[in-house]
C-alpha cells in the first residue's frame, strides 16, 4: 500500500530527521524505501491547504481516477475554475498527478494525517 505522511512539524524536527537517516546511509546500513512526508509550520496552515472541498476533490479522483478537471467538476457540481486551483494545490504538494492526456491520477491509497495537540508530543509508534 502506497502513503503519504501529512503532518505538523517544523524545520528543526524534519532536519533532525534527514540528519538521522543520513548517517544511517552513510555507515552502510541498508534503508527502507521511504515515505513521503508533507510537513505544515501549523495546524492552522494544514487546515487551509487541505481544506473540506480539496478532501472531497482527493476522493473523488482517487475513487474514479482518469478523468479530467472538467469531467471532475462536472461530477462534484463545482465551478471549473475552482477545482482547477484546487487540483493545481493538490498537484504541488505531490497528492494529484496530471497524466500527459491531461487525466488525474491519485499516487497513493492512503494518507496519514497527524497533528499534535501538545508541543513535543510524540507519534505513536
Amino acid at each position: 500500500m502506497k502513503r503519504m505522511e501529512i503532518g505538523v512539524g517544523g524545520l528543526k524536527g524534519g532536519l533532525r530527521e534527514f540528519a538521522r537517516v543520513w548517517r544511517r546511509a552513510a555507515a552502510g546500513e541498508r534503508l527502507p524505501e521511504a515515505t513521503p512526508k508533507v510537513h505544515f509550520s501549523s495546524l492552522a496552515q494544514l487546515l487551509s491547504v487541505l481544506t473540506p472541498k480539496r478532501l472531497e476533490l482527493l476522493d473523488a479522483v482517487a475513487r474514479k481516477p482518469g478523468c479530467s478537471i472538467r469531467a471532475l467538476a462536472g461530477r462534484l457540481g463545482r465551478d471549473y475554475k475552482n477545482v482547477h486551483g484546487d487540483v493545481t494545490a493538490l498537484a504541488t504538494l505531490g497528492l494529484i498527478e496530471r497524466e500527459a492526456d491531461g487525466t488525474l491520477q491519485v499516487p497513493y491509497d492512503e494518507l496519514l494525517i497527524s497533528a499534535p495537540l501538545r508541543r513535543g508530543a510524540k507519534k505513536a509508534a
